[in-house]
Protein backbone atom coordinates (compact mmCIF):
# COMPACT_ATOMS: atom_id res chain seq x y z
CA UNK A 1 0.00 0.00 0.00
CA UNK A 2 1.41 3.55 -0.90
CA UNK A 3 1.10 6.21 2.06
CA UNK A 4 0.07 9.60 1.89
CA UNK A 5 2.89 11.99 1.40
CA UNK A 6 2.04 15.46 3.64
CA UNK A 7 4.84 18.44 2.44
CA UNK A 8 4.82 20.95 5.24
CA UNK A 9 7.21 24.10 5.33
CA UNK A 10 10.35 23.19 8.14
CA UNK A 11 11.03 26.72 8.72
CA UNK A 12 7.28 26.91 10.66
CA UNK A 13 7.09 25.96 14.10
CA UNK A 14 3.41 25.65 14.02
CA UNK A 15 3.99 23.11 11.02
CA UNK A 16 6.83 21.21 12.71
CA UNK A 17 4.86 21.11 15.58
CA UNK A 18 2.43 19.23 13.70
CA UNK A 19 4.21 16.57 12.27
CA UNK A 20 5.99 15.88 15.41
CA UNK A 21 2.36 15.22 16.56
CA UNK A 22 1.42 13.18 13.99
CA UNK A 23 4.63 11.12 14.41
CA UNK A 24 3.12 10.27 17.36
CA UNK A 25 0.00 9.09 16.17
CA UNK A 26 -1.11 5.42 15.38
CA UNK A 27 -2.41 5.88 12.11
CA UNK A 28 -4.81 4.22 10.57
CA UNK A 29 -3.49 4.71 6.87
CA UNK A 30 0.42 5.42 6.12
CA UNK A 31 1.59 8.90 6.19
CA UNK A 32 5.23 10.46 5.26
CA UNK A 33 5.84 13.75 6.30
CA UNK A 34 7.83 15.51 3.60
CA UNK A 35 9.58 18.61 4.24
CA UNK A 36 9.07 21.49 1.39
CA UNK A 37 12.45 22.62 1.71
CA UNK A 38 14.87 19.98 -0.20
CA UNK A 39 11.65 18.36 -1.83
CA UNK A 40 11.35 20.81 -4.56
CA UNK A 41 11.53 18.29 -7.66
CA UNK A 42 9.59 16.28 -5.88
CA UNK A 43 6.69 18.84 -5.63
CA UNK A 44 7.29 19.91 -9.04
CA UNK A 45 6.41 16.24 -10.11
CA UNK A 46 3.01 16.81 -9.05
CA UNK A 47 2.80 20.22 -9.84
CA UNK A 48 2.95 21.99 -6.72
CA UNK A 49 5.55 24.90 -6.73
CA UNK A 50 7.45 25.90 -3.62
CA UNK A 51 5.69 28.96 -3.30
CA UNK A 52 2.43 27.35 -3.05
CA UNK A 53 3.55 24.41 -0.97
CA UNK A 54 5.26 26.81 1.27
CA UNK A 55 2.33 28.79 1.57
CA UNK A 56 -0.15 26.06 2.51
CA UNK A 57 0.25 22.39 3.10
CA UNK A 58 -0.09 19.71 0.35
CA UNK A 59 -1.24 15.77 0.74
CA UNK A 60 -0.53 13.63 -2.40
CA UNK A 61 -3.05 10.48 -1.13
CA UNK A 62 -1.62 7.31 -1.40
CA UNK A 63 -4.04 7.13 -5.03
CA UNK A 64 -1.94 9.97 -5.94
CA UNK A 65 -4.49 12.82 -5.48
CA UNK A 66 -3.15 15.90 -4.31
CA UNK A 67 -4.94 17.51 -1.75
CA UNK A 68 -4.52 21.68 -0.54
CA UNK A 69 -5.44 23.41 2.59
CA UNK A 70 -8.06 22.37 4.84
CA UNK A 71 -8.93 19.43 2.61
CA UNK A 72 -5.15 18.01 2.89
CA UNK A 73 -5.25 18.44 7.06
CA UNK A 74 -9.13 16.97 7.17
CA UNK A 75 -7.43 13.71 5.92
CA UNK A 76 -4.14 14.06 7.72
CA UNK A 77 -6.31 14.48 11.21
CA UNK A 78 -8.38 11.56 10.02
CA UNK A 79 -6.36 8.67 8.92
CA UNK A 80 -4.00 9.67 12.38
CA UNK A 81 -6.73 9.47 14.57
CA UNK A 82 -5.86 13.61 15.29
CA UNK A 83 -7.79 16.25 17.05
CA UNK A 84 -11.56 15.77 16.85
CA UNK A 85 -12.31 19.20 15.68
CA UNK A 86 -11.23 18.29 12.38
CA UNK A 87 -13.88 16.40 12.00
CA UNK A 88 -15.98 19.34 13.07
CA UNK A 89 -14.80 21.10 10.01
CA UNK A 90 -15.97 19.09 7.41
CA UNK A 91 -19.77 19.67 8.68
CA UNK A 92 -21.92 21.10 5.66
CA UNK A 93 -22.55 24.40 7.82
CA UNK A 94 -19.04 24.88 9.56
CA UNK A 95 -17.46 23.78 6.44
CA UNK A 96 -17.23 26.99 4.40
CA UNK A 97 -16.18 29.00 7.19
CA UNK A 98 -13.09 26.90 8.00
CA UNK A 99 -11.94 26.43 3.54
CA UNK A 100 -12.44 30.05 4.18
CA UNK A 101 -10.47 30.81 7.32
CA UNK A 102 -7.64 28.46 6.38
CA UNK A 103 -5.87 30.48 3.98
CA UNK A 104 -6.03 33.61 6.69
CA UNK A 105 -4.23 31.16 9.06
CA UNK A 106 -1.89 29.67 6.40
CA UNK A 107 -0.09 33.44 5.58
CA UNK A 108 -0.40 34.01 9.14
CA UNK A 109 0.88 31.05 10.97
CA UNK A 110 4.47 32.90 11.84
CA UNK A 111 2.96 35.20 13.91
CA UNK A 112 1.04 31.90 16.30
CA UNK A 113 4.01 31.49 18.85
CA UNK A 114 5.07 27.99 19.65
CA UNK A 115 4.13 27.86 23.01
CA UNK A 116 0.31 27.76 22.35
CA UNK A 117 0.75 24.57 20.33
CA UNK A 118 0.32 21.02 21.64
CA UNK A 119 3.57 19.58 22.57
CA UNK A 120 4.46 16.57 20.73
CA UNK A 121 5.99 13.64 23.70
CA UNK A 122 8.96 13.22 21.91
CA UNK A 123 11.66 16.09 23.07
CA UNK A 124 15.41 16.32 22.00
CA UNK A 125 15.16 12.63 20.29
CA UNK A 126 13.60 11.14 23.64
CA UNK A 127 10.49 9.86 23.21
CA UNK A 128 7.56 8.71 25.47
CA UNK A 129 4.79 5.87 23.34
CA UNK A 130 2.05 6.02 24.98
CA UNK A 131 0.09 3.21 26.38
CA UNK A 132 -2.59 3.01 23.64
CA UNK A 133 0.37 2.77 20.74
CA UNK A 134 2.12 0.68 22.84
CA UNK A 135 -0.77 -1.87 22.98
CA UNK A 136 -1.02 -1.05 19.20
CA UNK A 137 2.25 -2.19 18.05
CA UNK A 138 1.76 -5.42 20.34
CA UNK A 139 -1.20 -6.22 18.64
Amino acid sequence: MNAHQIFYDADCPVCVREMALLSERACSEPVIAVPVQGNEALLASYGISRADALTYIHMKTADGKILRGMDALRLMHRVSNGFFVFRLTGLPLLRPFFDWLYPIFARNRYRFPAWLLPHPRCENGACQISPKQQKDKKS
